[in-house]
């Protein structure tokens, strides 16, 4: 079937909820006879690096990743197309090295595109060039550090780097009354890189930053941490007052673990508690008792990139949602739903290139991007490859029930650099 028409089909099944998630990319050695009953289907390889043995965040980009090609393949059935689309997912570990190793064995085994993960920027610096030298294409759902935003390279991200996250912290802080804050982050180039354009930022708004803390990755104890900044935070209520002292916790799941420690200390439950893209709408939080009340007690409050805004998800963007929560047990975040998104992005470059060279379909990707619109978001690249602008959502624990859920409390609006309140 020509092009033209499978476009034509795809507009028609669109009313029928059939969701174009095109990855037609063929790479040489990656057009495959599928091993299944019918030999006569081709299997167009999508590789996915994802954290599936340590974070929840893995098995929600598995089930998201699976749904984007599932429901392409009932597209191209309907199509009557001899491709099919097969998911080759390399569990990273959340460890640099292990990743190496994933994007080698996804590299051997015919995969040239990669969506979604890896889902931290420590693990896609970690594989940067590898991708560039044998000529892989990505399209990350993940990373944000802004050492990472490079002209001309192979990998393109659908978030906005964190220098226009740290202004939305900043404003926030502000906004909630905060002068005087310590932060703490988790060191490695995500966490570096945010805590350094925040300390600028919020500088620069008229605030004092009284101390900038970085943990090793690894950490899973954190009683000594938590002791030290216990001290700092007591020096900082005499000096600025309890209500003007704020904590930044720049970090990934294992604020969980930090929350917990922190609940033992004197002072640290007596100041507001803020967060990060890394540690918002992480599931194991909102269920660990402890985590959870401590959270609650600081009230905590995170933010990601938004899809729509803190009082309203668009149609598309909710419905995604509830089918990966139904499936997983686990509540998505913005960046397992633009996971999804990533798969779609390059099917629709395939569609307008009709070709399966990896320079042609990253020819037309900005253009693709700048009028794409799926789930609320317009994915409108800059110059490096990465999400031109979006507005950012704030989110908290709060109680429902017996249980503890996330839930939306407020907006950044980027264009007019403000706050909004949920309704």
């Amino acid at each position: 079937m020509k092009i033209r028409s499978i476009m034509k089909l795809f507009l028609s099944l669109r009313s029928l909820g059939l969701l174009l998630i095109a990855t037609l990319i063929i790479f040489p050695g990656c057009n495959n006879k599928s091993s299944d009953s019918n030999p006569a289907y081709n299997e167009i390889l999508i590789g996915a690096l994802l954290p599936i043995s340590t974070y929840d965040e893995g098995i929600l980009g598995k089930a998201t990743m699976q749904y984007a090609v599932d429901d392409f393949n009932a597209f191209l059935i309907k199509a009557g197309s001899p491709d099919r689309f097969k998911l080759v997912i390399a569990d990273t570990e959340s460890d640099s090295s292990t990743t190496i190793q994933a994007v080698e064995e996804l590299y051997a085994q015919g995969v040239r595109l990669l969506a979604g993960g890896p889902s931290s920027s420590m693990e896609l610096g970690a594989i940067m060039d590898y991708i560039n030298v044998h000529q892989m294409l990505m399209l990350n759902a993940y990373s944000t550090a802004p050492s990472l935003a490079i002209m001309d390279d192979n990998i393109f991200r659908l978030v906005t780097d964190d220098t226009k996250q740290s202004k939305a912290i900043s404003k926030y802080l502000n906004f909630d009354g905060i002068s005087a804050v310590i932060v703490v982050w988790r060191h490695d180039n995500y966490g570096q890189g945010l805590s350094e354009a925040f300390a600028t930022d919020y500088v620069a708004a008229g605030g004092t930053l009284i101390n900038s803390i970085p943990y090793d990755i690894s950490t899973t104890e954190f009683s000594s941490l938590t002791s030290e900044l216990n001290s700092q935070i007591i020096a900082a209520k005499s000096q600025y007052g309890s209500e003007n002292v704020g904590i930044c916790c720049f970090g990934f799941d294992e604020t969980t673990m930090l929350f917990e420690d922190a609940s033992a200390q004197s002072d640290l439950g007596t100041v507001k508690w803020y967060g990060c893209d890394g540690n918002a709408v992480i599931n194991e939080m909102a269920s660990n008792p402890v985590s959870a009340a401590f959270a609650l007690q600081v009230n905590f409050t995170a933010l990601n990139v938004g899809l729509g805004t803190a009082d309203f998800t668009p149609k598309n963007a909710a419905n995604l949602s509830e089918r990966v929560q139904l499936a997983t047990g686990l509540q998505p975040n913005v960046n397992t739903l633009s996971a999804y998104d990533a798969v779609r992005i390059f099917g629709n470059c395939y569609l307008a290139t009709n070709n399966q060279e990896v320079e042609l379909i990253k020819s037309v990707l900005p253009e693709i991007c700048s009028t794409y619109n799926f789930l609320g978001i317009t994915r409108e690249l800059n110059e490096a490859g990465d999400l031109l602008n979006a507005n950012y959502i704030f989110w908290k624990i709060e109680t429902s029930g017996s249980s503890n859920i996330w839930n939306t409390s407020a907006t950044y609006f980027a264009d007019g650099d403000y706050i909004e309140l949920k309704h």
